[in-house]
């Protein structure tokens, strides 16, 4: 894909195949995609959308949610799915070895020309270059074959620290790349706060707020954050438009930046 001329990376799907489908129908049908990450879960078609993905061949590439970690962890025995969960149907299906193989093959952190796609941040504390030898530690044990051993332990909160090893150092590296939205005046991330920017106590600021994080200058593309909406400045792409919530699935055409759009219906409620 580093060759291509364009490529069109689409927001969170969480599973919400009709809307997919048609926001697929204004895409230019050349145009390589970069699946933001949570291409699964909570909506109503997270199997079907899947397979359409992966039937995409080379055309397609996943960034790594946290939708997609908590379903291989649950297809490795390390998590279960709650009540608003629609994994179920991919973990029963007579393809899911496939599936889940194809899944854990992609990636936390992908770059293509100047930019950079990962699912929610890169943790303040990490440079560029950081980030992509903390990715490929991950993506080298996703792709072995102790990959369910590995993910074991894969729930917590834990914050990155360059000691850290083991279960302790894999979970801050996930947290770093696919559950961070805010952070504290120290670049310290809060994993409680999920809601806007404006409706957050003010000692907390988007991640890429953060004046002294190491990747201010480089160009990242990112989704995860429904509350947050479209966001596009000089070095900051999110696209995460709730689309699940009833908002909209958003795509961008990269590098001339056209913003690509359908409306969504509501499939889930945000407060229940």
């Amino acid at each position: 894909m580093q060759s291509e001329q364009n490529v069109t990376v689409i927001g969170d799907v969480h599973g919400c195949l009709p809307s997919l489908s048609q926001l697929l129908e204004k895409i230019p049908e050349d145009s390589p995609l970069i699946f933001i990450g949570d291409l699964i879960n909570r909506g109503p078609a997270s199997l079907e959308t899947l397979r359409l993905v992966h039937s995409m061949g080379k055309r397609a590439t996943l960034i790594l949610g946290n939708h997609e970690m908590h379903l291989l962890a649950t297809a490795a025995g390390a998590g279960k799915p709650n009540r608003r969960d629609t994994i179920g149907e991919i973990l029963a299906a007579p393809d899911a070895e496939e599936l889940i193989d194809w899944i854990r093959h992609q990636y936390l952190l992908y770059d293509w020309k100047d930019y950079t796609f990962v699912h929610a941040a890169i943790d303040p504390a990490w440079s560029l270059k950081k980030a992509r030898a903390l990715a490929c530690e991950v993506h080298e044990h996703l792709r072995s074959d102790h990959w369910k051993e590995y993910l074991q332990e894969m729930y917590g909160k834990d914050l990155w620290d360059n000691d850290l090893t083991g279960p302790a150092r894999m979970r801050a590296i996930l947290n770093g790349f696919t559950r961070i939205r805010f952070v504290d005046k120290k670049g310290i991330p809060d994993y409680k706060a999920k809601d806007s920017p404006g409706n957050t106590p003010k000692h907390l600021m988007p991640w890429f707020e953060y004046s002294h994080r190491k990747t201010k200058d480089d160009n990242i593309v990112f989704g995860h954050w429904s509350t947050l909406g479209l966001v596009i400045q000089e070095h900051i792409i999110a696209l995460d438009t709730g689309c699940v919530w009833g908002g909209a699935l958003t795509a961008v055409m990269l590098p001339q930046r056209q913003v690509i759009q359908v409306k969504a219906p509501q499939y889930c409620d945000p407060f229940a």
